[in-house]
């Protein structure tokens, strides 16, 4: 995709070259980067003034979610998440804020990028300030559903956990100790991205009009109940596996219970026979009433035990 300059004319939005940036600065302009390697982020660098340290992280990326402050020009990490097949992936999207200026610089293809995009074409963003409010607020609103869909992980986990002569107990907590990591590596992007959006909602910026930063506070109230859902759903699932470890174990003792009872029963029926079967020419085998006595004696004491075992509800 290389890079784009989009400046706001009057007649609408014109695709400019990016070198074209720094005679721009008196209209809306938005600059996106899609090769933070590119030759064109350093041009942009030393025309604006960025400064080193900030085009040094736009190029290696890897950052946490922060917000900092430079002379004339501020630096935004923040994170687009996506899960696709179950599995998470996180887009770092580094964004520069200067005096009507919006500078994106990211690795290939974003869709938040994408959708603001159609919006700032359309003539829906008035000013740098909604341009850049929509690229947050686009990122944060995808958060939502994949929260959900963790949580909703969790809650079919939780489901198995009461069902009769369930024996798989090993899948079901691979499963949650899954959703659980990802939730850990999801709050660990998105938690510090509230210090972000707590410096934008209180206006410390100088760059943008006072009223702007209401609509940064709706992001920031965003990002504070998806991070609360997270520690929700995390908790749950904690919980959860507390509850099939639980389920296990109560299974385990079922068996022993029942196997102990039976082997109680069959001690009895073994310690009849095997005094019997001694070699001693005394014992009385020799009368068939005395064989058939001790026969009747094993049935009923076995039956006696079975019984016993049963009123007790061990069996």
């Amino acid at each position: 995709m290389g890079s784009r300059l989009l400046v706001r004319e009057a007649s609408g939005i014109v695709e400019r070259q990016p070198h074209e940036l720094s005679e721009l600065r008196d209209r809306p302009c938005w600059l996106d980067i899609s090769d933070p390697t590119s030759k064109d982020l350093d041009l942009v660098a030393a025309e604006l003034g960025l400064h080193p340290l900030a085009i040094e992280d736009a190029k290696h990326g890897h950052q946490r979610p922060k917000i900092d402050q430079y002379e004339g020009h501020y630096f935004v990490v923040f994170y687009e998440v996506d899960r696709p097949g179950g599995e998470l992936t996180f887009n770092e999207l580094s964004i520069f804020i200067a005096k009507n200026a919006i500078i994106t610089v990211h690795q290939g293809a974003v869709d938040v990028v994408d959708t603001v995009e159609k919006r700032w074409r359309d003539g829906r963003l008035r000013d740098a300030g909604m341009l850049l409010h929509a690229l947050l607020d686009t990122a944060v609103d995808e958060y939502f559903p994949i929260a959900d869909a963790l949580g909703d992980a969790v809650d079919s986990v939780e489901a198995t956990i009461v069902e009769p002569g369930r024996r798989d107990f090993a899948g079901p907590l691979r499963q949650l100790f899954t959703v659980k990591r990802q939730l850990l590596i999801l709050r660990q992007h998105i938690a510090p991205e509230r210090d972000v959006l707590a410096v934008l909602a209180r206006g410390d910026l100088n760059l943008f009009p006072r009223a702007t930063a209401v609509y940064f506070q709706d992001v920031y109230d965003h990002v504070v109940r998806v991070t609360d859902e997270i520690d929700t759903f995390r908790d749950l699932a904690s919980n959860v596996i507390d509850a099939h470890l639980a389920a296990a174990s109560n299974r385990l003792n079922e068996v022993m219970k029942v196997l102990t009872s039976l082997a109680t029963i069959l001690l009895v029926v073994g310690v009849i026979t095997s005094f019997f079967g001694m070699n001693f020419v005394l014992l009385p085998y020799t009368s068939a009433e005395w064989f058939w006595g001790t026969v009747v004696g094993i049935f009923v004491s076995g039956i006696a035990l079975f019984w016993y075992f049963r009123r007790r509800g061990w069996l």
